[in-house]
């Protein structure tokens, strides 16, 4: 190493100790703006409380949907689907998968709550095969054209006569 190098290595050790002198570092602290405020951290909701247990006893209750349901000879005819609700979750209807043999010549039919007894024997539904004859298939996301009692009018014209109303 030459004599020009001697200096500038002495001269760098110097440097650095001057950087890292206290003073020096203070004095950069001194100076350094402060880090912005973090925001005060959004309080928590409360957590919830656990949902209570309601207990139902064995036999009280089954459930609807995919269920048999028999006609007015006590037969298998159809079976449950969907419940239909207002906008107030009352049922309004079921949609049944009806007739057919093996998935052969099904319909998906739409039915007026009230055509329908629940108990402990099953569902019943009031309606006959001619009865279901004319009520167009259920599609999901259109309208529905639910299969209804007859009205009084029907119910009461002598048979082999048509209802007044005709």
């Amino acid at each position: 190493m030459g004599p020009q190098h001697c200096f500038k290595l002495p001269a760098l050790a110097l440097t650095g100790l001057v950087l890292l002198s206290p003073s020096v570092v203070l004095a950069a602290a001194e100076e350094a703006p402060a880090p912005p405020a973090a925001p005060p951290a959004a309080e928590a909701p409360p957590p919830l409380p656990p949902a209570s247990g309601r207990k139902l006893e064995k036999g009280t209750f089954f459930r609807l949907l995919g269920q048999d349901v028999k006609g007015p000879s006590d037969m298998v005819v159809a079976q449950l689907v969907n419940v239909l609700v207002d906008a107030q979750a009352q049922p309004v209807g079921a949609v049944l998968d009806y007739g057919g043999f093996l998935g052969v010549g099904k319909r998906r039919l739409a039915v007026a709550w009230e055509v329908l007894s629940i108990g402990p024997s099953g569902i019943k539904l009031s309606l006959g095969r001619e009865q279901l004859r004319s009520i167009p298939d259920f599609k999901d996301g259109e309208g529905a054209v639910l299969a209804a009692p007859p009205a009084p009018a029907e119910a009461e014209a002598p048979a082999g006569e048509p209802p007044a109303d005709q």
